[in-house]
C-alpha cells in the first residue's frame, strides 16, 4: 500500500521533478517507509511513490518500478494477491529477468510487458497504478487504472497548459504550482444528496476521480479516453434461479468463496490482523482467518466513553475468547472528536460525512500502536447481500407506493392514507415516492441519501448558487461531457442499464448495484482508505473479492433478504463459526454518537458558530434561517436531525479549510 503520483506532457517537458517530489511528499503519511522518483529522458513523464512495505520489503521492490531497457516505468498502490501464481505463468515464458525474490510490483509491471493493460484482467488485489510506456518512441502513453470496486482512490486534472496530473490524493494534486484549490459548486450540490461526490467529479473544480473499475490512457497528444474493465451489472442470462442452485448449495459456495478470498489476503510480509465490531461481518472474518492461522488473530475495538449504548466491546469480547484472539480496545470521548474534527478534513481530501470517519481515525490509530500494519475490515457484506434494515424498507415501498404509482394503477392512491396510518412520520417519504415513480424517476437512490424531498427544498430553494459548468476534459468519463443539478440523473446514469436485465421486485437488484457504483467506493472504501492510511494502515476486503461480488449478484433475491431478514444466506454461512444471538441480533452499526454531541457540551454552539462565520452562509447556498433554527432544535434536544446537520458541517469545515485558507476551521 502506498501513494502514488505523477505529471506527463506528451511532446513537452513536465514541470520537474523537484515539483513532483513536493506533490509526492504530501502523502507521505500513505508511505512512511520509503520514496522514489523517476524521470522519462525527455521529461516529458515524472512518476513518484511514497513506500508502505508490505510485501517484498526488500529496496529491489522499490518504485517506480522499471522494465529491463528503461521504456516502461510503473507506479503501483495496493496489492495483487495472486502475484505468485502470476510470476510462475511470467517465468515459464522464459522472457523476464527478475531482479525481487516475491515484489507483486514486479508482477505487474511484467505482465503489464506481455499483456498489455488488459493484465488486470488477471489480478486478484486492490490497486491504482499508472504506467509510462515509451516502448513505441514515437507514441509514448500513460495508462492510469483502479481496480475493479474502487478500494484504492486515483484522482486526475489538466493544467491549462496541457499537462496531465494524478495521484492517490487531492493534496498532492494541490500542491502543484498550477492547481488551486475551487470549489465545484455542481459536485457540491450532489455532495449534499449522496454525502459525497460521485465520480468522477470531486468537490475540487477540475480535478476528477477515477471511477471504479475504470482506465483512462493518455496517449502521444496528449488526449486522454476512459472505459470501463469490469462491472458488476446483473444479467438476466447469468441471473441463477433456486431451482438452479439450492440454499444450502449457495450457503456452502459461498462459504468456499470467502474462505478463499481471506486466504488471499493473508498475503503479506509484516503483521495483520481485524477490526472486530461483533457484528457478523467481523466476527466471520476473524473466525475464518483463525482456521488459516497458527498464532492467535489480532483484533481491534472501539467504543465511547460515556455513550455506552453505542459501544458493542460485549459482543467483540465473546467472539475474541471464542477465538482466543490478541484483543485490543480503545475509548474515546467527545472532547477528542472534536478536537479531531480540523485533521479530519484535512484527511478526508473531500468531505465525506460519515461520522464513521472519527472512531475509524482512532481505531487505526490504536492499530499502529500495535506494531500492526494490515487489518481485513467488513465493508460489502451489507451493501452485496442486502443486510440493511432499509432494504426491506424499500423493497416494502417499492411494492405499495412506487410500482403502482409508476405502472398507474387505477385506485391506488385510496392506500395512501393506510399508508400514512401504519407508518407515521413517513408521509413526506410517501409522496417522495410518488413523485419519483410519476416522473420516470429511480426508487432507490443510495443507502446514505442525506438532503432531499421538502428538507432540501427548504435547506437549498435557489440553485443558481449551485450552478456552474462542468466540463470533463476526458473522453468518456461523464455522460455527455458535463454534469447537471440533477441527483437523479446520477442514479438514473448508474441503474439505466439494468433495464431488462432485472426481474421483479427490481428495487431488490438495484440496490446492490447502485451501493457498488457510489456509496461502496466513494464513501465506504474511501472513508476506510483516507483514516487508516493516516496511520500507514493498509486495510483489505475480504467481502468484496470480485469473486464474491459476482456471486452474490447472481444469487436470488431470496437467498439474501428473507422474511425481511438481509444478508440470510450470509447468516446461514456464519452458523457454524458466531453463537446464534450474535448472528441474528439487531444490527446496531459502527457510528459516532452523534445526537448527543450535538447536544452536549460546546460542540453545538461550535458548529453554529462554524455555520454563521463560513463563506457557504455568506453565499446564498442555504436557507441559513432553515439550517441555524434545525440546529437549535437539535441542540435543545428536540432533533432528530444530525445526519444532515454533520453532512452541512462537514462541507463549512472543508471550505474553511482547503478553500478560504482557514486554519480556524472549527
Amino acid at each position: 500500500m502506498c501513494g502514488i503520483v505523477g505529471a506527463f506532457k506528451p511532446g513537452g517537458a513536465t514541470v520537474g521533478p523537484d515539483i513532483v517530489s513536493r506533490m509526492r511528499d504530501r502523502m507521505s503519511h500513505r508511505g512512511p517507509d520509503g520514496h522514489g522518483l523517476w524521470s522519462a529522458p525527455d521529461r516529458s513523464c515524472v512518476l513518484g511513490h511514497r513506500r508502505l512495505s508490505i510485501i517484498d520489503l526488500s529496496d529491489a521492490a522499490s518504485q517506480p518500478m522499471l522494465n529491463d531497457a528503461g521504456t516502461v516505468a510503473l507506479t503501483f498502490n495496493g496489492e495483487i494477491y495472486n502475484h505468485a501464481a502470476i510470476r510462475r505463468e511470467l517465468s515459464a515464458l522464459g522472457k523476464y529477468r527478475w531482479r525481487t525474490d516475491h515484489s507483486d510490483t514486479e508482477v505487474l509491471l511484467h505482465a503489464y510487458e506481455e499483456w498489455g493493460v488488459d493484465c488486470v484482467n488477471r489480478f486478484f488485489g486492490m490497486f491504482a497504478f499508472a504506467v509510462y510506456d515509451a516502448r513505441d518512441r514515437d507514441r509514448p502513453v500513460v495508462h492510469l487504472v483502479r481496480d475493479r470496486v474502487g478500494i484504492k482512490p486515483l484522482y486526475i486534472t489538466r493544467t491549462r497548459g496541457g499537462e496531465w496530473l494524478f495521484a492517490s490524493e487531492i493534496r498532492a494534486l494541490l500542491a502543484h504550482p498550477d492547481v488551486s484549490p475551487e470549489m465545484d459548486r455542481t459536485a457540491f450540490w450532489h455532495y449534499l444528496t449522496f454525502i459525497v461526490t460521485p465520480a468522477p467529479l470531486t468537490l475540487f473544480r477540475g480535478i476528477f476521480k477515477l471511477p471504479a473499475g475504470h482506465l483512462v490512457t493518455i496517449d502521444q497528444h496528449g488526449h486522454a479516453r476512459a472505459r470501463s474493465w469490469w462491472d458488476c451489472r446483473p444479467s438476466r442470462s447469468q441471473a441463477l434461479t433456486e431451482t438452479d442452485l439450492s440454499e444450502d448449495e449457495a450457503v456452502a459456495e459461498l462459504t468456499r468463496l470467502l474462505k478463499q478470498s481471506i486466504a488471499r489476503r493473508m498475503v503479506s510480509d509484516v503483521p495483520f490482523g481485524v477490526l472486530l465490531s461483533g457484528g457478523v461481518d467481523s466476527s466471520l472474518n476473524v473466525a475464518l482467518m483463525s482456521e488459516l492461522m497458527s498464532r492467535p488473530v489480532t483484533t481491534f475495538t472501539i467504543g465511547y466513553e460515556g455513550n455506552e449504548d453505542y459501544n458493542e466491546f460485549q459482543f467483540a469480547r465473546r467472539v475474541a475468547a471464542r477465538y482466543k484472539t490478541d484483543h485490543h480496545e480503545t475509548l474515546i470521548n467527545g472532547r477528542e472528536a472534536q478536537q479531531f474534527l480540523p485533521l479530519l478534513v484535512r484527511l478526508q481530501d473531500e468531505p465525506i460525512a460519515d461520522n464513521v470517519c472519527i472512531p475509524l481515525y482512532f481505531l487505526a490509530r490504536l492499530v499502529k500502536q500495535t506494531g500492526t500494519t494490515v487489518v481485513q475490515v467488513g465493508e460489502g457484506a451489507d451493501e452485496n447481500f442486502l443486510g440493511y434494515w432499509w432494504c426491506e424498507h424499500y423493497r416494502d415501498k417499492y411494492e405499495t407506493v412506487y410500482r403502482p404509482a409508476r405502472d398507474g394503477t387505477q385506485g391506488w392512491r385510496r392506500f395512501l392514507p393506510h399508508l400514512k396510518a401504519r407508518t407515521p412520520g413517513m408521509n413526506g417519504e410517501d409522496r417522495e415516492i410518488q413523485r419519483r415513480a410519476e416522473t420516470g424517476q429511480e426508487l432507490f437512490w443510495g443507502g446514505a441519501v442525506c438532503w432531499w424531498g421538502e428538507m432540501r427544498q427548504r435547506l437549498t430553494p435557489d440553485r443558481a448558487p449551485f450552478r456552474q459548468e462542468v466540463d470533463c476534459p476526458i473522453e468518456n468519463l461523464m455522460p455527455g461531457g458535463h454534469a447537471t443539478l440533477h441527483s437523479d440523473a446520477v442514479v438514473r446514469e448508474y441503474l439505466g442499464g439494468l433495464d431488462g436485465e432485472v426481474s421483479e421486485p427490481t428495487v431488490l437488484q438495484k440496490i446492490p448495484y447502485m451501493e457498488m457504483k457510489l456509496r461502496l467506493p466513494e464513501h465506504l472504501l474511501m472513508r476506510v482508505d483516507k483514516l487508516t492510511m493516516a496511520h500507514g494502515i493498509e486495510a483489505r476486503v475480504p467481502f468484496l473479492d470480485h469473486d464474491v461480488v459476482e456471486f452474490a449478484t447472481r444469487l436470488p433475491a431470496a437467498y439474501k433478504l428473507k422474511d425481511g431478514v438481509g444478508k440470510h444466506v450470509l447468516k446461514r454461512a456464519a452458523e457454524p463459526y458466531i453463537d446464534h444471538d450474535l448472528i441474528y441480533r439487531r444490527k446496531q452499526g459502527f457510528g459516532a454518537p452523534m445526537e448527543e454531541w450535538f447536544r452536549e457540551g460546546d460542540f453545538g454552539r461550535r458548529s453554529l458558530a462554524a455555520f454563521e462565520r463560513s463563506e457557504l452562509a455568506r453565499d446564498g447556498f442555504f436557507d441559513n434561517g432553515y439550517f441555524t433554527d434545525l440546529l437549535k432544535r437539535q441542540m435543545d434536544g428536540a432533533g432528530g436531525y444530525s445526519f444532515q446537520l454533520w453532512t452541512v458541517l462537514n462541507a463549512v469545515l472543508w471550505h474553511a479549510s482547503w478553500i478560504e485558507g482557514r486554519e480556524d476551521c472549527f
